[in-house]
């Protein structure tokens, strides 16, 4: 792998001066149809597809074209039959004549009521658009479908008076569009410039002065091709070029939306620059990008390639709503690939059908259909890769992986689930009656969170909600959910004095909290006074995995006099915690203890120069947007003693009054299994996208039920089971915690992967998640070549066939795109956008000319750059005489 420098070395991007470049280009790129006639003596004959339809695409047929719904005068003036056809005793276009042509009758009247386009459209016809159609329809009218669609012929190479300029084919067309405009090309770039130019376009580095002086001082005719050669053999022109394709991918290192957190995606950007430093075959890099996870026996690279459609943003934001986000990174993968590979913005079908090109909404959603099958999560942005994700090991690593799970397995060998299953089984009959009761001596509020805020024992009961609480499975049955949008204020609960001691104790289990207060009780001033239970200084320990340190402040006017202390170590964010406070009444920083979970935690002590009572009339409260901020979590299970709590019963509270709600819950109902004494699985990712659909009531009760028995065992487990159990339950604990960390170091790439069971596809009425419509399968635009039968219906099936020779964009859009690269415009000046509201090529013999010699040439991508750069049209000098930049200010 390359170190972290060299993987961002490409990134740099050489700024380049590219619109003077090759001033002789002026003109000979300048708009032809394909198979015109010639020139009529009398009047210049006027196309089609160059000069009528981009006319009728940008005032007609948001009116009068593909989309149904907008259509009016059920006209269509993108189809030839119905342009022509009789409308019972009237013509649209009558050819050869613009009079009895009711088109030309409407564009050109004076009355402002019959018109066309109508004024309340915003559009209208300068007198030049009106006369061009009356001069089209009097020289016959000729209908040209739109030239992308139909597949591209391979033209004769033209014929040229000077025959020593050119140097390869491409020279022959750009000389003849010269020849014809009275106009010869420039002079060859020096020697300097030129080499400076072509190691900027192959590898995005300037050359250094020995290799200038080296080039200049060789006499040979191939001097310049050599040099061209060397450059596309440097491993720098991988990351060149792949400059142009992340941007198409829309790459980057982080999720993007309001989070923008980290995630890794350069193995799949490395995977780029090695496929164009070794000259993939653009159809296997097209297989291996769009389905290389579905290949035959994939290897591993061919799945990191499948990266291409996981560069789309991915979000994680509180309240979004994650089959809507689902549906977004689909729409962009259809998007973005029919818009890379095919030039077309078919993402404009997602709300209805194409105002201006023929793709019906319906045939977006089957294209939209191959993309609808990757186990996924809506919302899953929050840090790291989402998955599907591929594991990408270092040897060494694999080895220590390889260890541990054998390790493992040997462990679950001595430990046969079906015997601990019976021992564990019945040790629930009875061991409910041996539990300790929680204790009850100087509790003095409690809130079991039990279904609402109702349910406490309290000395106070102000109690106050602003919003709402939710309410889950928690540790000691259910647990308050607070969603970052509710303030709860328990009163005088909690009121305490300098020297009264107290415990409080509860169940946290965090979801968005970064840093700030669970639990305060204190006023809104900066120099405040009371206490406050909370988190601060958070470090992420991997994908989704956050931990904190507890922190309790007591003051008398913060931070002035005032206590405060903090855990030594950090409380992981991945689960409840039990926390608990015991303050001595000593006035003391020493006299404040911290236990997780059961256990005594070291704590530092940051302030301790309390002085003076920190009681106040403040609530207790949980989550104020003024002090602290609104609280994302679950809490369970409040307790607030007036007295200090023993080892022995802090313990009780954190570990034996779980396993008591739980026997209780569970009475006459056995296990049936141990999970955690089953082999490893493999993650079913496939079934991923499954997770987020609504539940049944039923799925949720035994989804539910399962995690308690699942709890209750891993109880049984640690603390009740036979010696030798739990000595293997604690070994086996201690190896998948070493395999945990192992496998958070381990690098991983977003890759595409499949359902075990594909989601259903719909169209969605105006693009909404929620408004389902018809049921469709996978397929392609029908006015394009259809997918072979022999292709299966999903990505890889799409793939060949965006690479199938009878496909009339692809060829097409890659070799503009590499004309774009170099010249600064492509012969398609809108490279993303060939269809009716793009521009027509303005040279397109030799773009077809381009796209079927890459065909030919088994799409080499190397032999393409290596043709353009070496053309004498790619070598001319850049400097413009007056003329060429006042005739072609756009050097096309």
């Amino acid at each position: 792998m390359r170190n972290a420098k060299r993987r961002r070395s490409f990134l740099i991007r050489p700024i380049v001066c590219r619109w003077l470049r090759a001033a002789a280009l002026a003109l000979c790129l300048a708009s032809l149809g394909a198979g015109q006639a010639p020139p009529n003596p009398s009047e210049k004959p006027v196309y089609f597809n160059s000069e009528i339809r981009p006319i009728l695409s940008d005032a007609c047929f948001t009116c009068h074209g593909p989309e149904e719904e907008s259509r009016q005068g059920n006209l269509r003036l993108d189809i030839k039959e119905n342009m022509f056809a009789d409308r019972g005793g009237y013509r649209i276009i009558a050819p050869g004549s613009s009079a009895a042509s009711r088109l030309y009758q409407r564009i050109s009247s004076t009355d402002k009521t019959s018109r066309m386009p109508p004024a309340s459209t915003g559009r209208s016809l300068t007198p030049k658009q009106i006369e061009l159609f009356r001069k089209w329809i009097d020289q016959g009218a000729k209908w040209q479908s739109h030239w992308a669609f139909d597949p591209p012929k391979r033209p004769a190479i033209p014929e040229v008076k000077d025959k020593t300029w050119p140097r390869n084919p491409i020279d022959y067309f750009t000389l003849a569009r010269l020849e014809a405009e009275g106009l010869k090309p420039s002079a060859e770039a020096d020697q300097a410039t030129l080499l400076r130019r072509v190691s900027f376009d192959l590898t995005g580095l300037p050359p250094i002065p020995a290799e200038v002086d080296s080039f200049i001082a060789d006499p040979s005719t191939d001097a310049y091709e050599k040099r061209v050669d060397q450059l596309l053999k440097s491993l720098h022109y991988g990351e060149r070029m792949a400059m142009q394709w992340l941007d198409l991918a829309r790459y980057a290192d982080t999720h993007g939306f309001h989070i923008d957190s980290l995630r890794e995606m350069w193995p799949w950007r490395d995977w780029v620059i090695d496929a164009f430093n070794h000259n993939m075959r653009f159809d296997e890099f097209t297989l291996e990008q769009l389905a290389g996870d579905l290949l035959p026996n994939a290897t591993l690279q061919q799945k990191i390639a499948s990266g291409f459609n996981r560069n789309n943003m991915i979000n994680f934001e509180g309240g979004a709503i994650p089959e809507e986000y689902h549906v977004e990174y689909v729409v962009d993968r259809a998007s973005t690939t029919a818009t890379t590979w095919l030039g077309l913005t078919m993402g404009c079908a997602r709300c209805h059908d194409h105002k201006y090109d023929p793709i019906k909404q319906k045939e977006f959603y089957r294209f939209y259909a191959f993309f609808n099958t990757v186990p996924e999560r809506g919302l899953d942005g929050y840090e790291g890769n989402a998955v599907p994700v591929l594991q990408l090991p270092s040897p060494e690593q694999q080895r220590q992986m390889d260890d541990l799970n054998q390790q493992i397995a040997g462990v679950l060998t001595a430990m046969p689930e079906k015997k601990v299953l019976a021992l564990r089984n019945e040790w629930q009959k009875t061991r409910i009656t041996t539990l300790p009761e929680p204790p009850r001596e100087g509790l003095a509020t409690y809130y079991a969170f039990n279904g609402d805020l109702s349910d406490a024992f309290s000395l106070h009961d102000g109690k106050l909600v602003r919003g709402e609480v939710g309410y889950e499975d928690g540790p000691t049955g259910k647990a308050a959910e607070f969603r970052g949008e509710t303030e709860v204020s328990l009163g005088q609960a909690g009121d305490f004095d300098l020297h009264e001691p107290f415990a409080l104790g509860l169940w946290v289990n965090l979801y968005g909290l970064k840093s700030g207060e669970v639990l305060q009780k204190r006023d809104g001033s900066e120099h405040w006074t009371g206490y406050e239970l909370g988190f601060d200084d958070v470090a992420y320990t991997g994908r989704h995995q956050r931990s904190l340190r507890l922190v309790v402040r007591l003051a008398a006017r913060w931070p002035d006099t005032a206590i405060e202390v903090r855990t030594r170590n950090r409380v992981p964010m991945d689960a409840a915690h039990h926390l608990l406070v015991n303050y001595d009444g000593s006035g003391k920083a020493e006299g404040l203890k911290i236990f997780v979970n059961g256990e005594p935690w070291e704590t530092e002590i940051v302030k301790n120069v309390l002085r003076g009572a920190f009681h106040t009339s403040a609530s207790l409260e949980i989550g104020n947007k003024n002090i602290g901020g609104l609280f994302q979590g679950q809490l369970d299970d409040l307790r607030i003693y007036t007295r200090t709590l023993t080892d022995t019963e802090v313990e009780n509270l954190a570990v034996h009054l779980p396993a008591r709600v739980l026997l209780t819950e569970l009475a006459g109902t056995p296990a049936v299994e141990i999970a955690t004494l089953q082999p490893d699985k493999p993650p079913q990712e496939g079934d991923i996208g499954e997770l987020e659909k609504a539940e049944s009531k039923e799925q949720k009760q035994a989804r539910l039920e399962k995690q308690r028995q699942a709890r209750l065992s891993e109880y049984f487990l640690k603390h009740d089971a036979p010696e030798k159990y739990r000595q293997l339950y604690s070994r086996l604990a201690e190896l998948r915690k070493e395999r945990d960390k192992l496998e958070k170091s381990i690098t991983t790439s977003m890759v595409m992967g499949e359902m075990s069971k594909p989601r259903d596809t719909f169209v969605l009425g105006r693009g909404e998640y929620d408004n389902k419509g018809e049921k469709v399968k996978p397929g392609v635009p029908s006015f394009l070549p259809p997918m072979s039968r022999d292709l299966p219906p999903n990505r890889l099936g799409l793939a060949k066939w965006i690479v199938d020779p009878l496909n009339p964009l692809t060829a097409r859009v890659v070799v503009n795109q590499y004309w774009q690269q170099y010249f600064g415009t492509g012969i398609v000046k809108t490279a993303e956008d060939f269809g009716s509201q793009g521009e027509p090529p303005s040279h397109p013999e030799l773009l077809d000319w381009l796209a079927t010699e890459f065909v030919r040439s088994g799409w080499d991508i190397k032999a393409m750059q290596r043709l353009i750069v070496t053309s004498a049209t790619y070598r001319q000098s850049s400097r413009a005489s007056r003329e060429l930049i006042e005739r072609d200010p756009e050097n096309r």
